[in-house]
């Protein structure tokens, strides 16, 4: 069972709210809300997924992007890439590696340095794991036509570009 995240609230209650806000958009903050749910509960139906196999979202993006790589990578090039600290990938791969599914390879010209290739095993637990994990992701979008879809993509795209750091600037106007 999927835990549900909190009530996203309808249009009427923003409007009311917005009454006494008045720079409150019922309508934006609506689509923020109704993303935001749809982000939490997806997040907690991967979890799910992935716990079926005994294997965190963590340590599957990491064998993902080598498996997309297709070559070593380094400690650095992994944080970027799963988005975490170099920290936490070092604790990712010290996981990994102690089941057996990547290992160490020193740096032929700087001992310092070491990069993180996939093993064998690893490669069997992605052919095994991979097919059931992407065909869930492929189930979510059942509901939508391939039009809408493809309209989903750009939309979320889209509303991506709008999310900036603090303090940074954003784009001014609606709709550009």
């Amino acid at each position: 069972m999927i835990p549900h995240s909190p009530r996203v609230p309808d249009y009427e209650s923003l409007r009311a709210i917005a009454k006494k806000i008045p720079s409150l958009d019922p309508d934006d903050v609506r689509a923020a809300l109704l993303l935001k749910s749809v982000a939490s509960e997806l997040t907690a139906y991967l979890q799910q997924s992935l716990e079926q196999y005994g294997i965190s979202e963590g340590r599957m993006r990491v064998l993902g992007y080598l498996l997309e790589q297709d070559k070593p990578a380094s400690h650095s090039e992994l944080a970027e890439a799963t988005g975490v600290t170099k920290g936490t990938v070092t604790g990712l791969i010290d996981g990994l590696e102690s089941d057996g599914h990547v290992r160490r390879v020193a740096c032929c010209h700087d001992r310092r340095v070491s990069f993180i290739e996939m093993t064998k095993k690893g490669e069997k637990m992605l052919q095994r794991i991979m097919p059931g994990h992407l065909g869930r992701l492929s189930e979510l979008m059942d509901g939508l036509n391939k039009a809408e879809r493809k309209q989903l993509i750009q939309l979320l795209d889209k509303a991506r570009s709008g999310l900036r750091p603090e303090g940074e600037s954003r784009p001014q106007g609606k709709n550009q």
